[in-house]
């Protein structure tokens, strides 16, 4: 989804948080270049398309809360996304890394080994898999464990200031959180879309999220 208006779900879900609470946007990066066969695809940019929806949703999500922080994955087309976001809401370009998003994820432990799995097997069967199997797939991390590790990421910073707190990622990474919070395949919550996001917030000590007008879930805070 690489046209704002197609996630308008999430200024209108936004709107219904209170105001005085902060929230967090767990979101994929903006459109990309195609990724060559074979490879990784760590360098590739973001499209001209790509950059100008990543602006025009950090308009669109300033006008509902006037402090945007971002956070991103290392991964440049995350960082090119999390600067635009702030530049379109008009806001210093100052955004921070966490590996937890990527490069090498909250999944990943070693990259030699997982890394040669990603290049034999479609994402997506990965990703099934993560959600799926007892055996933890080879060089990764339990997907339990990954999903605190995004969460505790998440919900570290949210207070009563007001602010909307974008953590930007991968489509797997997020497909697999909100497959895994909603208890639900992938093909159930459908995969991630450029700019799609699971919006977080806190409710005394429970953390809600909502995806794509999905019923609201909701969570212990710390598991």
């Amino acid at each position: 989804m690489n046209d704002p208006g197609g996630v308008s779900w999430i200024t209108a879900q936004l709107s219904d948080i209170p105001g005085q609470a902060d929230a967090a946007l767990m979101l994929r990066h903006a459109e990309r270049e195609a990724i060559p066969p074979g490879t990784f695809g760590v360098d590739v940019p973001l499209t001209p398309d790509g950059v100008a929806s990543a602006e025009r949703l950090g308009a669109m999500l300033s006008d509902q809360r006037q402090q945007l922080e971002v956070t991103t994955s290392p991964v440049p087309r995350c960082v090119s996304t999390a600067q635009a976001l702030l530049r379109g809401g008009g806001c210093p370009e100052e955004v921070a890394l966490d590996w937890r998003l990527g490069d090498p994820g909250p999944f990943v432990v070693d990259e030699t080994v997982s890394g040669a799995l990603f290049l034999e097997i479609d994402i997506l069967e990965i990703v099934k898999r993560q959600l799926t199997q007892v055996a933890t797939p080879a060089g990764m991390r339990p997907t339990a464990e990954g999903i605190e590790l995004l969460l505790g990421l998440a919900a570290s910073d949210l207070r009563r200031r007001g602010h909307l707190n974008i953590y930007v990622t991968h489509d797997a990474i997020l497909a697999v959180l909100v497959a895994y919070l909603y208890g639900l395949t992938v093909d159930d919550v459908g995969w991630p879309g450029y700019l799609d996001g699971l919006l977080l917030w806190r409710c005394r000590e429970r953390l809600l999220f909502n995806w794509r007008g999905l019923e609201q879930g909701t969570r212990p805070l710390g598991g």
